[in-house]
């Protein structure tokens, strides 16, 4: 979730004020509205920016079963804000949809040109960030398996997110399984400043990444390449970086056209 101090949402809010808070003393809780606000997990917020205390970030982990006899169950997910700061709206829910795993696989590689990176450490404008990743289910459909890696430029300094635990995936095919076809993938990471590459230093040993990608054909088309948008948040809950920020989202950005490069392929 992404939560701003009012003073960050403008004066068109009616509830606006001009006096700038810290939103790291708001306490973020994810809530299952279906079942009387039940506590799914409570998450710290870091912020976005190290210069600006109204806009933060959470992220948290918890575990929803599906139902074998309808494949699968969907719930609506509410966010509970409290601490020195208030909001319990319906307008934030959201719908999370857990069904049970087939054979699905999806990979990817390339590179991405930023020019809307934003988080605590964004890629510099204009430079390149790479990744590469496999994610599928075992034979049986009972286990998550993956990895992913991703190389980030900042100032002089080149960092490195690695993760191997994947921790969720869904998968949209287009009709008839055509193009284009849709995934998400959530998972753990390391974070490391690999500037010296014979002397890494570790940052973050407990990151969370998401990953959404739209595949639109093997390859994509110039005119319609495939697509792809990346989240890290640090363990505080801290936005550490974003492909294409938006300002309260990532949103995925061309592979192609000057933007990027690579293919995604999801089955």
């Amino acid at each position: 979730a992404t939560v701003q101090d009012i003073t960050a949402v403008g004066t068109s809010d009616p509830a606006y004020d001009p006096y700038a808070g810290d939103i790291r003393n708001a306490t973020l809780i994810f809530v299952n509205r279906d079942n009387s606000n039940a506590v799914l997990c409570t998450a710290p917020i870091g912020l976005v920016s190290t210069t600006d205390t109204t806009v933060g970030t959470g992220t948290c982990q918890t575990s929803l079963t599906a139902s074998n006899t309808a494949g699968g169950t969907s719930y609506t997910i509410g966010i509970l804000i409290g601490g020195y700061y208030t909001r319990n709206a319906s307008a934030d829910d959201s719908t999370v949809n857990v069904y049970v795993p087939s054979t699905n696989f999806i990979t990817g590689g390339g590179y991405i040109v930023e020019s809307s990176s934003a988080g605590l450490y964004p890629g510099d404008q204009g430079s390149k960030s790479n990744f590469g990743f496999n994610v599928k289910y075992n034979k049986s459909g009972t286990n998550l398996q993956g990895n992913i890696n991703i190389i980030v430029r900042n100032g002089a300094h080149v960092y490195q997110i690695k993760g191997n635990s994947m921790t969720s995936m869904g998968v949209q095919l287009g009709l008839n399984g055509q193009p284009p076809n849709i995934a998400t993938f959530t998972g753990k990471a390391s974070i490391q400043d690999i500037t010296n590459p014979l002397a890494p230093i570790s940052i973050d040993g407990n990151a969370t990444l998401q990953v959404n990608m739209t595949d639109n054909g093997d390859p994509g088309s110039w005119s319609t390449p495939d697509t792809i948008g990346i989240t890290v948040w640090n363990k505080s809950g801290g936005l550490w970086f974003s492909s294409n920020w938006t300002g309260t989202t990532t949103q995925q950005q061309q592979l192609g056209s000057g933007h990027g490069g690579g293919n995604l392929s999801v089955h």
